[in-house]
């Protein structure tokens, strides 16, 4: 009987939930499914929307390992970072109520905010241009213990009220950082004077019909039906017991049947809610005046010549994906719950199956791209590092093709053209690397390359490194403390080497980069300060792209 379960936890389920009559494009759809969940005990659940109608729901494989219960039509899924577009239709809410407006400075109601250089506006948070640091990676360069302890939105804010600076000028540079939504979320609560879940059910999920969606107020409170996370430790599948609870950037549960009701806000004009759509979609402009792909909550960005509004999440044991196409009158989402299945690949080859088969051509001409010469793929050729971390990307070229290789990957990347200054992932077009100072109408002297996610943007600068045997290891040797962080790094020399230490982070070996400079090889660096005299006594750190300059002075 237990093989008889596990074994239809396997069969792939598809529902029609309108008159639509299967088409290849469906059968494609099951096809991507079942090649990205091969092997795999766990699984994912997939809702397509045409026309405001749920045309499309499969799912495949267990929702929960320990009782062998397979995905089914109504289970409860997590939705991560999925969940900013709602704390962002919260913030729209209140504007429409003009209890707030998004161009107010945000100490007006988080007073406990030290006062930076320019204002910060919501909108700066809304759109990740506020410069505020990433409270995850701030965590992380404290020796958070993930395993045994968990925060709250109060620890987070206190950590935030301790910074004393920010990564920019708001509104400068996009710089995805997760604690915007924290206070997107204290905002919301300030002003409203109700949690933010009290506040979403009234206004949103209620009004919307969407009666499985909700933001998690307890940690252990009983949710039935829902579809657990799980990691693979390279033996067996574990399931992550979190002891987290923080709302805003994440927290939201919903259902594939919600999510369909949810899309309709961006797809019809005549919704109710379609105000939030257009709130939501908003792209402000930068300071520079140029135009960012992160909407409110969202990324808003042209694929395959159509405009897609999309947004992922991802957690320990998670991946989702939801993805708007209002010219198709089309949404997709979907959810995995394991690590090892890449929702968001899965979300675009579904896309682009669907315009593979769609009556008309999309916009796109495989015959107008731009082919890069040989000797202009040469300009790429070089080391970039990212500016806020120690990742490099390395380029090359082998057979006349541009490869990308990173220093924490395994593989090249071959890499096609898109335009003269652009190039793109052979199997994910999503996947841009823009390059900049590599002709005279150069408008980004700062950086030197822009690779976007699929409209989260990370910053490079072409680099060349210092060679590790002209370093003198023994002038970095010491003990360097962080108000800021609350923490202290005990630097030391180990059979000539350099290694760092601090809480839950022992022996982690220092590789050189540039001159006074180091890496961690986990997106880290520590770039050391010299006294007048030549001598080390400080250094700052930048980690993963959203957090830089943390100052470690020297005690010992």
């Amino acid at each position: 009987m237990r093989n008889l379960i596990f074994i239809s936890a396997f069969i792939f389920h598809f529902i029609m939930f309108s008159a639509y009559a299967q088409s290849d494009w469906q059968a494609e759809v099951d096809s991507i499914i079942q090649k990205n969940t091969e092997n795999q005990q766990l699984g994912v659940t997939v809702g397509i929307t045409k026309n405001n109608k749920l045309v499309y729901h499969n799912y495949t494989g267990l929702a929960n390992l320990e009782y062998n219960v397979p995905f089914n039509d109504s289970t409860i899924i997590g939705l991560a970072s999925v969940t900013k577009q709602f704390t962002a239709a919260c913030i729209a809410v209140l504007e429409k109520q003009k209890l707030l407006s998004v161009e107010e400075d945000i100490r007006k109601y988080i007073p406990e905010l030290k006062v930076y250089e320019k204002p910060i506006r919501i909108k700066h948070l809304l759109n990740h241009t506020s410069g505020i640091r990433n409270h995850n990676v701030l965590l992380s360069l404290q020796g958070f213990d993930y395993e045994h302890r968990g925060y709250t939105n109060e620890m987070i804010q206190n950590l935030m009220f301790r910074q004393r600076d920010v990564n920019g000028i708001a509104g400068k540079k996009m710089l995805y950082s997760n604690t915007n939504y924290v206070f997107l979320a204290l905002i919301v609560e300030r002003v409203s004077g109700k949690t933010i879940a009290d506040f979403a059910k009234d206004q949103l999920f209620e009004p919307l019909g969407m009666k499985n969606t909700f933001y998690r107020k307890d940690l252990e409170e009983v949710v039935s039906n829902k579809a657990c996370g799980y990691y693979f430790d390279g033996k067996e599948y574990k399931h992550p017991k979190s002891l987290t609870l923080c709302v805003g950037a994440g927290g939201v549960k919903t259902t594939i049947s919600d999510i369909s009701e949810w899309s309709k806000i961006f797809l019809d004009n005549a919704h109710p809610f379609a105000y939030i759509a257009k709130f939501l979609t908003t792209k402000d402009a930068l300071n520079d005046g140029s135009e960012i792909t992160q909407a409110r909550g969202v990324f808003v960005w042209e694929y395959a010549g159509k405009t897609v509004i999309e947004h992922g999440g991802r957690d320990i044991g998670m991946r989702s994906h939801f993805i708007c196409i209002p010219k198709e009158k089309m949404s997709i989402m979907v959810y995995a719950n394991s690590e090892h299945i890449n929702a968001q690949g899965i979300a675009f080859n579904i896309l682009d199956e669907i315009n593979n088969n769609a009556e008309t051509v999309t916009e796109t001409n495989e015959q107008s791209i731009y082919q890069h010469s040989k000797s202009e793929l040469e300009k790429f050729v070089g080391s970039y590092q990212e500016k806020n971390s120690d990742l490099l990307m390395n380029f090359f070229i082998e057979n006349d093709t541009l490869k990308v290789k990173t220093n924490m990957g395994n593989t090249a990347v071959p890499l096609i053209s898109s335009s003269e200054n652009t190039l793109h992932r052979l199997n994910a077009k999503n996947v841009v690397y823009a390059f900049y100072n590599t002709s005279k109408n150069n408008q980004n002297s700062d950086i030197d390359l822009g690779v976007d996610f699929g409209g989260a943007r990370f910053y490079f600068e072409k680099v060349e490194l210092f060679p590790a045997e002209k370093f003198n290891t023994k002038e970095y040797v010491g003990k360097f403390y962080s108000d800021e962080l609350d923490i202290t790094y005990h630097i030391f020399q180990e059979k000539g080497n350099l290694v760092l230490s601090f809480p839950n982070n022992e022996n982690i070996l220092l590789s050189s980069r540039r001159k006074d400079e180091f890496g961690t090889g986990r997106r880290m660096r520590l770039s050391f300060k010299r006294n007048k005299n030549g001598k080390i006594h400080a250094f700052k750190v930048a980690a993963e792209g959203t957090v830089k300059d943390i100052l470690f002075e020297r005690i010992e």
